[in-house]
């Protein structure tokens, strides 16, 4: 008698992806443990890594698009409701252990109504504590792997699978947290696939091992279907007026003429104007114009809100990236300034006084993604992006003494490929669709109105 192996068995297919990935941006992936802003570490392996409920998560939210296929590929939420368990598995991402670099940034939560970093209760208790902390991520240029499996019987999955890997690769899917200060971007360096037949007997012995051979599918995926929502992509070009000054959590030079702080840098040792000060500054501004023209709605939109008991917690749409200030070999040779504090009472220098700091110069293009957004949240970003091209909202420390302001040269904005707009800052005109903005500003009006 002839067994009907497609008629038993509960997976007819095992499709296996093995990829290798190269963080794009800073990824952040927190141990979890209250306000601690370190970098999980396998407890085995001594080494960052990303959990596979991570991944699975970032892609299960991604297909959040067609509910049905969100079902069939993780299955549904609730084991009662009868649905089959979920047909994707994901296996935690190792760093290399040469190729791995971590960064601490210092961190400062601001009071909307100060502008100032004033201590607040700890959640729960009578405890006040100071809203200074740090923040570890995974430096850019790291690189992981992963692997997936997608289990079938009779379906066609693997399609669907690779359309995520895309949207991956693409950028619209992160990884970790602190998406919204541009972490968690990954480009995908190598994907290989290897298909199990399990109806073959052959296939079925391979399979017993996962030894057969795979092949390179990456540069066939990244020429499949469109993955997830557009998004437009701005862009500000200049360069400082009178330096910026980001402070870095410590120095690392030492000696006589060590300044006592110095810009932020990355792992490369380049300059930087850190994503969080950029989304700081925006935000900032973007509550101003917004609740000038009574439209503040529109704030909780773009940059989301914290769960806490009276309201649920939702993502923002408005992504902010680290920017590189200036050349690296120009600014380490650039001079320290020093300064010194004056006592009020008296208006001498006090004892000990005398300090060095060492800002950073140069050129630099500040970039923000706006997600899914209308026309009205383009014209707010707009007009906040204006403002900081003008000089009119500086960024970092030592305002006072002329630090932080730009000088803005272009405003560019696209959508995939094509240019929507393009800004002259120091001529004040638009070179090029200025239909759109014009477009963007009166919708931000009409909401005004409305």
């Amino acid at each position: 008698m002839k067994i009907d192996l497609q008629q038993m068995c509960v997976y007819d297919k095992v499709v296996k992806y093995v990829i290798q990935a190269e963080c794009r941006e800073p990824l952040h992936i927190g141990t979890g443990s209250g306000e601690s802003g370190d970098v999980l570490i396998h407890p085995e392996e001594n080494r960052p890594f990303v959990q596979a409920t991570g991944i699975a998560g970032a892609f299960r939210e991604f297909y959040q698009y067609d509910e049905q296929l969100q079902v069939k590929l993780f299955g549904a939420p609730y084991r009662d409701s009868g649905e089959k368990g979920s047909s994707v598995f994901f296996i935690d991402g190792f760093f290399g252990k040469s190729a791995v670099y971590t960064e601490i940034r210092p961190r400062l939560r601001i009071d909307k109504r100060t502008g100032t970093g004033q201590s607040a209760k700890t959640k729960g208790s009578e405890k006040k504590s100071g809203q200074k902390f740090e923040m570890e991520s995974v430096a850019a240029g790291s690189r992981f792997s992963f692997s997936i499996y997608v289990y079938e019987k009779q379906e066609n999955l693997e399609t669907e699978m690779e359309l995520g890997l895309k949207a991956l690769h693409e950028g619209r899917i992160q990884l970790g947290g602190q998406k919204s200060n541009g972490c968690g971007y990954v480009d995908l360096i190598s994907v290989k696939k290897a298909v199990y037949d399990l109806c073959d007997r052959q296939d079925r012995k391979l399979w017993a091992e996962e030894s057969k051979n795979m092949d390179e599918v990456l540069p066939c995926l990244l020429k499949s279907g469109k993955a997830g929502q557009e998004r437009i992509h701005f862009e500000l070009q200049g360069q400082t007026e009178g330096g910026i000054l980001v402070k870095s959590i410590a120095v690392t030079e030492y000696g006589d003429n060590a300044p006592d702080a110095v810009n932020i840098r990355n792992h490369q040792r380049e300059y930087i104007l850190p994503a969080s000060s950029v989304k700081g500054v925006i935000r900032s501004q973007m509550e101003k114009i917004a609740a000038y023209k009574k439209t503040e709605d529109m704030i909780t939109d773009l940059f989301g809100q914290e769960n806490d008991n009276s309201q649920q917690g939702r993502a923002g749409k408005i992504r902010c990236f680290d920017c590189v200030v200036g050349d690296q070999k120009a600014n380490d040779s650039a001079r320290v300034q020093s300064r010194i504090h004056i006592d009020k009472f008296t208006g001498s220098v006090m004892y000990g006084g005398l300090f060095s700091e060492k800002p950073a110069y140069g050129k630099f293009t500040i970039r923000i993604d706006l997600e899914g957004g209308t026309d009205r949240e383009s014209g707010l970003l707009l007009m906040a992006l204006r403002d900081l091209a003008m000089g009119i909202t500086p960024v970092g420390s030592g305002s006072s003494i002329g630090r932080g302001y730009l000088r803005g040269e272009k405003i560019t904005v696209k959508k995939e490929d094509q240019t929507l707009a393009e800004i002259d800052c120091q001529g004040g005109g638009t070179t090029t669709g200025s239909q759109y903005v014009r477009q963007c500003l009166r919708a931000l009006e009409q909401a005004e109105e409305g």
